[in-house]
């Protein structure tokens, strides 16, 4: 027997004006600082909310799954994105995921039509479950058809392939690099993208309309570089502070840069921030501009500081809140200069006062 309350709720959001109704889940969705995360956790307030709202009616229930897939695509296991992969219609082969013969399938008046939907997704398939299935890795292939499946419309991305299975021959056979398995060359609208290190290595160019990039590589070789100025339309890079940072390595972001402007955030410790020797002296006019960004510490200071520093930026990146945090601009080398002159440089070398 349905509960008492079950038809009164029907009624108040029959008569709910829908322009309203869509109003209110706009602000559920939504943040007071306008910054989006890219998706909300299944624990989130947000996620729970809208899950319940899908029990109410069947009408309630299309809207508030079109949200759920907007704004709480998180697919944090190799269970959950294989079950996404089916319910997209994506072929699954003999999988532990798939259904058995007969078994119902998805509501094609809700589903067909569902990728369009999709505007943000967090994507970390991890091996262990919170439910104990035993799911086979996610696989590079499987993660190319997902990603060109609902790319067209992402404008926000979270991507980590470290728990991936990817061996050197799969890799080859499937040959990521080409534009038609290029996954960033299927997201015309992708504003915001942050990614594991080694999502460089299997698909070089970026997508071309990127704003705000953060990736969790710790070098500037040629192919981070190649990556993340691939478009000129990028407004904010953040990474890992590279350990031995040189002059050269500034001038080379200068040089490669092709857009209007460009901040430049650099994360670690606040012990091992520097301006390496000889960096150029800053102009207001410059297209770039480094930052450095401080990681907090613990007082005994005894976290690994890659790992924490890599932490730092998933956390914050996946909840929208990486592009505010506070920051201060490196000091150009000439301003080092001129603090190490003085008599407090000459009492430190030994002369006398």
């Amino acid at each position: 027997m349905a509960h008492p309350s079950e038809g009164y709720r029907q009624r108040a959001f029959s008569v709910l004006p829908l322009e309203l109704f869509l109003h209110v889940l706009d602000q559920l969705v939504g943040t007071r600082s306008g910054l989006q995360p890219i998706a909300y956790g299944p624990s989130d307030p947000a996620t729970k909310t809208l899950r319940t709202l899908t029990l109410v009616s069947h009408n309630v229930y299309i809207i508030a799954t079109r949200y759920l897939y907007s704004y709480c695509l998180y697919l944090d296991s190799c269970t959950n994105y294989t079950r996404l992969r089916r319910t997209l219609g994506l072929n699954l082969g003999y999988h532990p995921q798939a259904l058995r013969y007969g078994e119902a399938g998805r509501s094609d008046d809700l589903f067909a039509g569902m990728p369009r939907y999709i505007t943000s997704a967090f994507i970390s398939p991890m091996k262990s479950d919170k439910d104990g299935n035993a799911t086979p890795m996610v696989r590079l292939p499987q993660v190319i058809d997902l990603c060109k499946t609902i790319g067209h419309t992402l404008k926000r991305l979270a991507l980590d392939l470290q728990p991936i299975y990817a061996s050197a021959s799969e890799v080859e056979l499937v040959r990521p690099h080409l534009s038609e398995n290029n996954i960033f060359l299927h997201m015309p609208h992708l504003e915001e993208l942050v990614a594991s290190y080694n999502v460089l290595d299997y698909f070089p160019y970026a997508p071309p309309t990127l704003k705000r990039l953060a990736v969790t590589f710790q070098d500037l070789k040629d192919t981070q570089v190649d990556f993340c100025f691939s478009t000129s339309s990028l407004e904010t890079l953040v990474f890992l502070r590279p350990p031995e940072l040189l002059a050269s390595d500034v001038e080379l972001i200068f040089s490669y840069y092709k857009g209007k402007s460009l901040d430049v955030i650099l994360v670690d410790v606040n012990s091992n921030h520097r301006t390496p020797t000889g960096t150029r002296n800053w102009k207001e006019d410059d297209a770039v501009r480094v930052w450095e960004l401080d990681v907090p510490t613990s007082f005994y200071g005894d976290e690994d500081e890659l790992i924490l520093c890599d932490d730092f930026i998933w956390t914050h990146g996946v909840k929208g809140t990486l592009w505010s945090q506070s920051k201060r601009r490196m000091a150009s080398w000439a301003d080092i200069q001129r603090r190490l002159t003085g008599p407090v440089h000459l009492i430190m070398d030994g002369a006398p006062s």
